[in-house]
């Protein structure tokens, strides 16, 4: 009976064990995207300052799919919050999107790691007051949050066949 006592105890022990540690990753996946869903639509958005405030300090940037003249081969690597906002900052600068116009089909946690699936539908001005440029492709962005804050970006933009054009300046509503 004791033996039957104690395979029982370990057995209920266990489980406990499995449940709390299912509970605790739940936990951490739910504050996980609610952090990168805060953060993805302040950079939809263009806020730089707000999405500056939700980085770590070593936050690793990574946008290996970019493509342009000012990019190397293996596009945009920053292993810092300062060299990311740099890049940021220097991108907003140099053509002044109003939104990057993030649009989620699918999103999912796991690991901490919130994977959103969608597109990037960006506008910027245009030197007509009534027009605004919209680039629209493919995007997928891999977000990993620890202790609250952005520790890794990935951006996977599909650059290479963007829908482009003009439309209204009215649409943004």
């Amino acid at each position: 009976m004791t033996r039957v006592l104690t395979t029982l105890a370990v057995a209920i022990s266990a489980t406990f064990t499995l449940v709390a540690a299912a509970n605790a990753q739940e936990d951490a996946n739910a504050e996980a995207e609610a952090v990168a869903r805060a953060y993805m639509a302040l950079y939809s958005a263009v806020d730089w300052d707000g999405m500056e405030a939700l980085l770590a300090e070593n936050v690793r940037f990574r946008d290996t799919t970019a493509q342009s003249p000012d990019v190397g081969p293996d596009g945009y690597a920053e292993d810092s919050r300062d060299g990311m906002m740099a890049e940021l900052r220097t991108f907003g600068e140099t053509y002044n999107p109003i939104e990057l116009g993030f649009e989620w089909d699918q999103v999912f946690t796991s690991n901490s790691r919130v994977v959103f699936i969608g597109h990037v539908n960006a506008l910027y001005p245009t030197e007509a007051p009534d027009q605004n440029f919209r680039w629209r492709a493919e995007q997928v962005t891999v977000i990993t949050v620890r202790d609250g804050l952005v520790v890794s970006h990935q951006d996977f933009a599909n650059y290479a066949h963007p829908e482009q054009g003009l439309v209204a300046a009215d649409s943004v509503d």
